[in-house]
This record gives C-alpha cells, sequence and structure tokens, in this order.
C-alpha cells in the first residue's frame, strides 16, 4: 500500500556523487525500497563505464556506447574516452517513463566530467520534475564535511536543479563514532564554538555559516546503501522538495 508521499506525482532523481560514495549500491537498493513502499520504479544507467551494475536497469546507455568500445574506435586513452562518452551522452534521446512514480537515474562514476562539462546540465534539462542527491562516503569525510557541501553546492549550481546533500556509509561507523556525527550536524556551531585558531578555521566558520541555508542540518540523511537505514528521510525529504518547489524545475 502505498504512503501518502505516493500522491506527490512521478519524479526523476539522478544520483550523483564522486567516485566511490556508492552511487549504483544506492540505485539498485533504493530502488528496491520504494517499490517495498508501493511505488512504481524505472531505473536508468548513465554510466557507460561500468561493468555490472549490480541490477537490471530500464535504459541501459551501454546499450549505445561505452567506454571501452570508444577507446578502441577513436584511439583514445581512458580519460579522452570519458569525455568523448560525456558529449555522446548529452545527445542522445533518453526515454522518460511517464509510467512510473519514480525514476533513477545513476550518473557515470567519473562525476567530473558529467558535473563540470555542459552534458549534465544538457541531460538533466530535458526532464521537469527532477532532483538530486549528492552521495558523500563518511568513511572517507569524517574530518573533512565542509568539502563535501561545497561539493554538493556546486552540483545545485551547476545543475540548476534541487540537490539534497546524503552522507553514506554510516555502517561502517562506529555507534560512538556515529553519535558524535549527528551532534556535529545538528549542531555544527559547536564545531566552531572556540575563537578560530588559524585562516582556515576562521573561513571554515563562515562558509559553513553560508552553506546552512542550502543544506539545514535537519534536511542531511544519513545512510547505508547497504542496509538500507535512512531511506525513510529521502523519501520525506523528496516528497518535502516536492510539495514547496512544484515541478522542481
Amino acid at each position: 500500500m502505498k504512503t501518502v508521499i505516493a500522491s506527490v506525482g512521478r519524479m526523476n532523481i539522478f544520483v550523483l556523487g564522486p567516485a566511490g560514495s556508492g552511487k549504483t549500491l544506492f540505485v539498485k537498493n533504493f530502488s528496491s525500497y520504494l517499490v517495498s513502499e508501493g511505488y512504481s520504479v524505472k531505473i536508468v544507467n548513465l554510466d557507460p563505464g561500468v561493468l555490472d551494475p549490480g541490477y537490471k536497469p530500464d535504459f541501459d546507455v551501454r546499450s549505445i556506447f561505452t567506454v571501452e568500445r570508444i577507446m578502441r574506435e577513436e584511439n583514445l586513452g581512458p580519460n579522452g574516452a570519458i569525455l568523448e562518452a560525456m558529449n555522446r551522452l548529452a545527445m542522445i534521446n533518453l526515454p522518460e517513463f511517464k509510467d512510473a512514480d519514480h525514476t533513477l537515474f545513476d550518473t557515470p562514476g567519473q562525476l567530473e566530467p558529467f558535473l563540470f562539462r555542459d552534458a549534465g546540465r544538457l541531460i538533466m534539462n530535458k526532464f521537469r520534475d527532477r532532483c538530486c542527491t549528492f552521495l558523500g562516503d563518511l568513511s572517507a569525510l569524517r574530518g573533512n564535511l565542509l568539502s563535501f557541501y561545497l561539493y554538493a553546492l556546486t552540483a545545485h549550481y551547476t545543475l540548476e536543479t534541487e540537490t539534497i546533500a546524503v552522507l553514506n556509509k554510516i555502517d561502517l561507523l562506529s555507534r560512538e563514532e556515529l553519535e558524535n556525527l549527528r551532534k556535529k550536524i545538528l549542531k555544527p556551531k559547536s564545531v566552531f564554538s572556540k575563537r578560530p585558531s588559524s585562516v582556515r578555521e576562521e573561513m571554515d566558520a563562515k562558509m559553513l555559516k553560508a552553506l546552512r541555508a542550502f543544506f539545514p542540518p535537519k534536511r542531511v540523511p544519513l545512510i547505508s546503501a547497504k542496509t538500507g537505514e535512512g531511506f525513510e528521510d529521502i523519501l520525506a525529504l523528496l516528497y518535502e522538495i516536492k510539495c514547496v518547489c512544484g515541478d522542481l524545475t
């Protein structure tokens, strides 16, 4: 039985994040979670370099081209082939599943070409009712959360799309580490309660204050793409974004 959130309507959810942040596993397990909640879901794989995503996509860009094939055909190295793949990706007609409640887009493992070239923005602009989830790897970010927020803000700004900052891999943290992290996120001022002792700390405090306008602490889900913990928080935020922003464009 669908929850009240299902009445919001169709959404195109682009899953972004640096390499190793858990995008593909999130797409696989979050799609299963949505189905278990009563939603109809489609999956689009936009990563031409992945060998086995671990799920069966409803549309797979690899049926048109792959990074390996481009390397052979164009006599390019891996980096050149990835850039060429992004150019091609922006030009193809992607399906729009109007019969699905949610469509999840698994984006390329190499975030930078998608985010800092035209491809990502051109692809996103083809869809209404869209938003992004930007995943960060908590096991690598524990001491540098500010960089994660800045990266998520870059995605929000560059792609001109409402973005949910999501911290993934809480299953790799101890209970004590997780509780300390929750305190830092919910009460970020406590991190800079003392007078800054360096230029960097002073800059961190100022940037954090500005970033809270875009990513309020209570709106940063802590999740595990592996276990599914925290998925309900993302679903609630998707509902909230849709209600506030209308068509999300």
